[in-house]
């Protein structure tokens, strides 16, 4: 009876075992492949270039293949999709297939690591060394795959649950989608203006304001470089940037562009330095992480009227500077002294 049980007991602990193996090993030879299998994860695509881009070949089985990469991507299918420079050599003809109805990928760095849903949208792309590391194994990249499926996984879930409520909550959980690092669905702005037409809670303005129009549009100019002749509106370039800046329903970092915009016009009007100060303040009080808020202090220096603060180290460099100068100066009056003396 024992031994019965702990037959059946093996036969199952090897089925689960076996089942999870091919859950962490699922890849298919194309995209078309791929698509067909996917599941809620959808398909994960690495894209190299075979003959022109050694790196990419050599994390193809040091990344790509890896157990840790299967284990990060989930149930997402993988697939490898080379892209040759020589499109007419025998091998590109050889895997033409692979990338078929696959989007083509923008390599301003290669590998490109695509992610799609199970309806083909591409919801995350990762390039070069910052999202996948410069280690063999690329550990930076398996953590961001990880991160990557998460995200859509937590991103379907907020759907599924928005389907279920109306209204306000309803704009709430959407509003939580287009919070995810990865990309939200096209539709997802006209979702949330139905379920808050009047957009009370303000995501619709978040989503649809655009820093770069509103500053291309306050400099009158569809490029951002200023005409010899551009004469603002100050003091309704001041009102529309104070109104962005007030705004809590926009990005931190969106309310900061703007108002970057009235600090840099505010220079040119020659406004006072110390009101200059008090605005630089304001953007880096909002959010000190942003570029904008680490560029603060910059700005106080040069714009600010503030004086460089000197360390000790520069100030004792400058004293000795100042002494060796002034040694110059005495030892050039004794040669002039000694020749006249002559």
């Amino acid at each position: 009876m024992i031994i019965e049980k702990l037959s059946k007991f093996i036969i199952l602990a090897s089925m689960v075992i076996a089942s999870t193996i091919c859950e962490a090993a699922q890849r298919a030879e194309s995209y078309k492949e791929a698509l067909d299998k996917a599941g809620s994860d959808g398909v994960i695509v690495y894209c190299y270039g075979p003959d022109w881009n050694r790196r990419s070949v050599m994390l193809l089985n040091s990344f790509w293949k890896s157990a840790q990469t299967e284990e990060a991507a989930g149930d997402a299918v993988l697939v490898a999709v080379p892209f040759y420079e020589d499109k007419h050599s025998a091998e590109a003809e050889k895997d033409s297939h692979k990338g078929q109805g696959l989007p083509h990928p923008p390599f301003s760095v290669c590998p490109t690591v695509m992610f799609f849903d199970k309806n083909g949208r591409l919801y995350a792309t990762m390039q070069g060394s910052d999202y996948l590391g410069n280690d063999p194994a690329c550990t930076e990249g398996v953590k961001n795959i990880q991160k990557n499926v998460q995200a859509l996984r937590t991103q379907q879930e907020l759907l599924a649950k928005a389907q279920n409520v109306q209204g306000e909550e309803r704009a709430k959980l959407l509003a939580q989608v287009a919070d995810l690092p990865i990309n939200a669905p096209d539709n997802l702005v006209d979702m949330i203006r139905e379920a808050d037409p009047k957009d009370k809670l303000g995501y619709v303005r978040r989503l649809t304001f655009n820093a770069r129009d509103f500053m291309y549009a306050q400099l009158d100019t569809k490029d951002g470089f200023l005409h010899p002749d551009f004469e603002p509106d100050f003091t309704k370039m001041a009102k529309d940037c104070e109104a962005v800046f007030r705004d809590e329903a926009l990005r931190p970092r969106d309310r900061q562009a703007a108002y970057n915009l009235y600090i840099g016009q505010s220079r040119r009007e020659h406004v006072q330095g110390n009101k200059i100060k008090g605005l630089i303040r304001k953007v880096n009080k909002l959010d000190p992480n942003t570029d904008y808020g680490k560029l603060s202090p910059t700005l106080m220096n040069l714009w600010g009227n503030l004086k460089h603060r000197t360390t000790p180290e520069e100030r004792r460099a400058e004293r000795a500077k100042k002494k060796a100068k002034d040694r110059e100066k005495r030892d050039k009056k004794r040669k002039e002294l000694h020749i006249e003396v002559n």
